[in-house]
């Protein structure tokens, strides 16, 4: 009867899928602007979020490096990935510049549901926009 439970429990164990076993953040989202045609008066606003109240956000102006946006957790939970395309004006930050367009991912929502997934994305090759 031991034998049978402690294989039972053996099983059980195995099939239980690792995001269930902790909360694991170790999943990213690399972000970067193609220049050009995005030039250096412009930015690019790129936003995360998913059904689980998760929303993080990073500004890149046109020629800077690629960012990450790390601390995501690994899950089934979908991610969103947007941007919106802003003109960067002098002496005025980029959140309170004119709106160029909003956009949306192409290939829909992502799923980083393995420790250490992470997706890159390039805007604009990547994202579909309404201007």
């Amino acid at each position: 009867m031991n034998k049978l439970l402690a294989t039972t429990l053996s099983l059980v164990a195995m099939t239980i899928p690792h995001y269930v076993h902790a909360n694991d953040d170790s999943c990213e989202i690399q972000v970067a602007v193609s220049s050009p045609p995005i030039q250096p008066d412009q930015s690019v606003a790129f936003n995360v979020t998913n059904d689980n109240g998760l929303s993080k956000s990073i500004i890149l102006q046109g020629g800077s490096t690629p960012k990450t946006i790390g601390k995501l957790t690994c899950s089934p939970a979908p991610y969103t990935i947007s941007a919106t395309q802003f003109y960067t004006l002098p002496n005025m930050n980029a959140k309170n510049s004119p709106q160029i367009g909003q956009c949306i991912l192409k290939a829909g929502t992502v799923v980083l549901n393995g420790s250490n997934n992470s997706i890159s994305v390039v805007f604009p090759n990547d994202f579909i926009c309404n201007n």
